[in-house]
């Protein structure tokens, strides 16, 4: 009887059986059933491509996972037009969070196994692993994590990235109870994470909308107070209501005009710390434009996600955190609109859009 041999030319018979299934669970998968998203040139969603392909094999340290739910961020869209920190080199794969079921893993992965499922971490930048806008992707084994027991996949693709922004930006300086918080944007994934978390840690939160049919949102997320800044003056109503002493911290998503108003709103030894520069639509090209006498005794502070992914131990104190804030209903993920993979133009279109109410997820099951 001739001897079976797998692709490597190693006989079937001399694989251990945990390896064998790993194997064959990693190729199984053939051109026509692995899907990803590309893009070959600079441009709006448009751009962007469902193809067929193949992975390459699975590195030593790396999983395979079988994506079922994509968190969509805006930075992607960013990286797509070009507007981002780290320009793409052509053609590009996108995504750097999602949920998914292992199928496949290295030699020198622990902890994991076939079948387990799995949220995938943004660690990396502008795209993580083989790229998360897909069917299948090849990812480090540090960036995922065991799946949070009771959410369905699109919950927990609303999670994790908002999550660990939120956590970043909150923990920059210590709140707690009776600490008052300034949250922006209110109704994006990471402002909507931080009225929460703000909450959970006992601070009075004031949060930002543009217009007044979107108070009630906020109020309801857990917010104390909430003004709408294109109705109403901003500083005014929080200097007003905290007494006339202003916040200890401010979290700003939006950057632009707003931010002076934000620094105003500052009590003497305040921070304010800014992230995304919603307002602008080149990340590389926005400015702060704060007069310099309103920073007297506070401080001003661009922050980026991996200032936290990067330090193990605030990494694993935020991961910790946000299981534990999801189990308790004190984070409770919005997901906005979900697409199928084939429609990631229209995910595109809708995310953009900048009226949303939670996260854009983009499913492949």
């Amino acid at each position: 009887m001739s001897q079976v041999l797998l692709s490597s030319g190693r006989p079937l018979a001399s694989i251990p059986a945990c390896a064998l299934r790993s194997n064959w669970m990693a190729h199984r998968y053939s051109e026509d059933t692995m899907q990803h998203v590309i893009f070959s040139e600079i441009g709006g969603p448009e751009v962007l491509k469902v193809e067929s392909f193949e992975l390459p094999e699975i590195g030593p340290d790396e999983v395979r996972v079988s994506i079922e739910a994509i968190g969509v961020n805006r930075f992607e869209a960013l990286y797509r037009r070009n507007f981002y920190v780290i320009p793409p080199s052509l053609p590009s794969v996108l995504g750097a969070e999602g949920v998914g079921t292992v199928v496949g893993m290295g030699g020198q992965v622990s902890g994991y196994r076939i079948g387990d499922r799995v949220a995938i971490l943004p660690v990396q930048t502008p795209f993580v692993g083989s790229g998360i806008y897909a069917t299948h992707a090849n990812v480090p084994a540090s960036a995922v994590v065991k799946s949070i027991a009771g959410t369905t996949a699109a919950e927990e693709a609303a999670v994790w990235m908002a999550g660990l922004q939120a956590y970043n930006l909150i923990t920059k300086v210590p709140v707690g109870s009776g600490d008052s918080v300034l949250v922006t944007a209110g109704t994006s994934p990471v402002g909507s994470a931080l009225i929460q978390f703000a909450q959970d840690m006992g601070a009075i939160v004031f949060a930002t909308t543009r217009t007044n049919t979107r108070k009630q949102e906020l109020l309801d997320l857990g917010a104390h107070h909430v003004i709408a800044t294109d109705e109403q003056a901003l500083t005014d109503i929080v200097m007003d209501a905290a007494g006339g002493n202003g916040v200890k911290v401010v979290l700003d998503t939006v950057g632009g005009a707003l931010l002076a108003h934000c620094v105003a709103c500052l009590a003497e030894g305040g921070s304010l710390f800014s992230y995304g520069a919603q307002t602008s639509p080149d990340i590389t090209a926005a400015r702060v434009d704060v007069p310099l006498v309103a920073l007297d005794r506070r401080s001003l502070s661009f922050v980026d996600l991996f200032e936290l992914t990067d330090v193990p131990e605030r990494f694993a104190a935020a991961k910790e955190y946000i299981r534990d804030a999801v189990a308790r209903s004190a984070y409770k993920p919005r997901v906005d609109s979900t697409f199928d993979l084939a429609e990631v133009q229209e995910a595109h279109w809708r995310m953009e859009d900048g009226a949303l109410s939670g996260k854009v997820v983009i499913t492949t099951k």
